[in-house]
């Protein structure tokens, strides 16, 4: 007798806490039958860490109606940091470590099978939606296709090939078959990014704590994550790891455009804004840059007392040279000595040092010159020893460390370029000087209200005759190497003797994870670097026997 039973699959729905159900709606008897696909109770966690300005941020002690917010559900809510109220006063007052935290109530997206309440707990609405929504869906569902096991996009890359620049391994069957023996729910763990990476590196420690006992509770097994990163969440994952000793329970991680030993882009943002001058006039380009500043006011009233964004800085592994001053035939280059700290970021009151004080705080109002200047002295001690303290000593921990399972992709095209040096060129002088050289570096401002692209000076002339000084305008150098828009090549390749697997592609910065020519090979090496991260598993208590 032939068997005509049919199949009917039931799909698994998920409770207020993540855990799986299956619902079958009772029917007279036919010749169907109900077949569940069971989901795993051997837990790998995945944490997303963001980048800079892409976690929510809100005004400490205050009604979130009434509260600042740094909020990036939508463009709407990014573009708000467009508006010319949001003067450097006003920055100086709201965005530094102090005054803002953590909000973890931004946008829960939907199209996943977890409720609202089972995101907000997974950490969702700490990181900004706007720039991380698509890819954080994306992951959540291709990690729960356990009904599509032959079909789904884990098992399309086997066999597969990315053109990867290190470590071009196609996944197998049999390490797809065990991932589908564990579940990755997706978690993320946004930061305060106005505060020291070291602080943030605390957070996700205690995060990862706090996710496997969570799961261990609910009387599942759980024993490490995978952690995956954007920018300057690598250089937090880096920390947490390596310094603060949470190796062992982190499976591996996969980092995302980090820059790997700094970005000369915070050097030239410090004088002169953002590189994108579009940034008032339309919310994609706010999300990018607007909430630090568009002039070297604005810009320097919040870089000066946040530490996050100044550990971006080039790292002496970022080599000598990359600040230039060209005087015609002459140019000069800094550092000369692998210490950017002592000779670019801390060298105070010249044309070009990078932080100028008298823009550090806009809120000093005093009147009297002593008062002022004494105000003026005080803020400039303070952000030296930022430098000293949380700059160039976080720069030392991390220097060339990484988890032994790392994995990284990074964006270096034409397309794209970003700060590989930058430079100063002046306008040559006056053909009365003839061949005599000027004092470039110790030249004096004549036009102190300049915030942006350029420098009026008065450079003394070596030499004899009777013009001793002589009137130049510098200007700063567009982006000249090829990068992701903001980090440059050589940052972005760093790492390559320290990860298993290295790809380049065509992305720019903030938008890798959710836009880009090569959007779809940024998603396939990220999951094929998760499966191969994950099968380290057989070395914990989670392995099968």
């Amino acid at each position: 007798m032939t068997d005509n039973t049919i199949e009917r699959t039931v799909a698994p729905t998920f409770d207020r806490r993540g855990n799986p159900e299956w619902k079958s709606t009772m029917t007279p008897p036919d010749n169907s039958v109900a077949v569940v696909n069971m989901i795993p109770d051997r837990i790998i966690p995945v944490i997303f860490l963001p980048g800079v300005m892409g976690s929510n941020l809100i005004e400490k002690g205050k009604a979130r109606a009434q509260a600042v917010k740094w909020l990036l559900d939508s463009e709407g809510t990014a573009a708000q940091w467009a508006s010319p109220t949001r003067t450097a006063s006003f920055r100086k007052r709201y965005l530094n470590p102090t005054a803002m935290e953590l909000d973890t109530g931004g946008k829960l997206p939907g199209g996943t099978q977890q409720t609202p309440e089972e995101l907000k707990r997974r950490g969702w609405g700490e990181v900004g939606a706007l720039s991380y929504e698509p890819f954080l869906v994306w992951l959540e569902n291709t990690f729960n296709d356990y009904d599509q096991a032959k079909t789904g996009e884990r098992s399309q890359l086997i066999g597969q090939t990315l053109g990867v620049m290190k470590g071009e391994e196609p996944l197998v069957n049999d390490a797809v078959a065990l991932s589908y023996r564990y579940r990755f729910p997706v978690h993320a763990c946004g930061y305060n990014w106005l505060a020291s990476n070291v602080e943030s590196a605390e957070r996700l420690g205690k995060r990862i704590d706090e996710i496997i006992a969570r799961y261990r509770t609910d009387k599942k097994k759980c024993e490490k994550v995978i952690l995956v990163t954007h920018s300057m969440g690598g250089l937090v994952a880096r920390h947490c790891s390596e310094v603060l000793g949470y190796r062992d329970k982190i499976f591996g991680i996969v980092h995302g455009v980090m820059p790997a030993i700094g970005a000369a882009a915070v050097y030239r943002r410090f004088k002169a804004g953002t590189e994108d001058t579009s940034a008032w006039y339309n919310a994609a380009g706010a999300i990018a840059s607007s909430a630090l500043g568009n002039d070297a006011a604005e810009m320097t009233a919040v870089l000066s007392s946040a530490p996050g964004p100044m550990q971006l800085l080039p790292t002496p592994e970022y080599g000598n040279g990359w600040l230039k001053i060209k005087d015609g035939a002459t140019e000069y280059s800094l550092p000369k000595s692998g210490d950017p700290y002592g000779e670019i970021y801390t060298v105070r009151g010249k044309w070009w040092s990078m932080c100028e004080d008298e823009l550090i705080n806009p809120l000093n109002e005093e009147r009297d010159p002593k008062k002022r200047q004494a105000q003026v002295d005080l803020d400039w001690v303070t952000f030296a020893n930022l430098m000293k303290n949380h700059v160039k000593k976080f720069h030392s921990l991390i220097a060339g460390k990484y988890h032994p399972n790392s994995h990284a992709f990074f964006g270096s095209h034409n397309d794209q370029r970003a700060y590989g040096n930058v430079t100063w060129t002046g306008d040559g002088g006056s053909w009365q000087r003839g061949t005599r050289r000027a004092d470039v570096l110790e030249a004096r401002s004549v036009v102190p209200d300049q915030k942006n692209e350029d420098r009026t000076v008065a450079a003394k002339l070596d030499g004899k005759g009777w013009l001793q000084a002589e009137r130049q305008n510098y200007t700063i150098s567009h982006p000249e190497e090829f990068g992701d828009g903001t980090v440059p090549h050589r940052s972005g390749i760093a790492p390559r003797e320290q990860v298993k697997s290295l790809m380049q592609v065509n992305t720019g910065h903030e938008p890798a994870f959710k836009a880009g020519a090569d959007l779809q090979r940024i998603r396939r090496f990220t999951l094929r670097a998760i499966v191969q991260i994950a099968q380290e598993v057989s070395t914990t208590s989670l392995r099968y026997e």
